[in-house]
């Protein structure tokens, strides 16, 4: 492997995990926001698990990322009630 492939592996785990905060605050002011931003941060989280070198930083990453998704049903619920 390369030195470029190495260090791009990381990304995929490190942009879920991004994905995930930006959706948790992005929750408490726009749910739609959170529901895409977690959505969007599960898929990456479980393309950067796939990666053996970085299985644990994806697991993070799809966690925050559905955090994301139940701070945005609660928000969202919370406005309707």
């Amino acid at each position: 492997m390369s030195n470029a492939q190495t260090a791009a592996k990381p990304t995929l785990a490190y942009a879920s995990l991004a994905l995930g905060a930006l959706g948790v605050i992005a929750g408490f002011l726009v749910p739609l926001f959170a529901w895409i931003l977690g959505a969007v941060g599960l898929v990456v989280g479980f393309l950067a698990f796939r990666q053996p070198a970085i299985t644990k930083l994806g697991q993070i990453g799809m966690a925050v990322s559905f955090v994301a998704i139940l701070v945005g049903v609660f928000h969202f619920t919370s406005l309707i009630a």
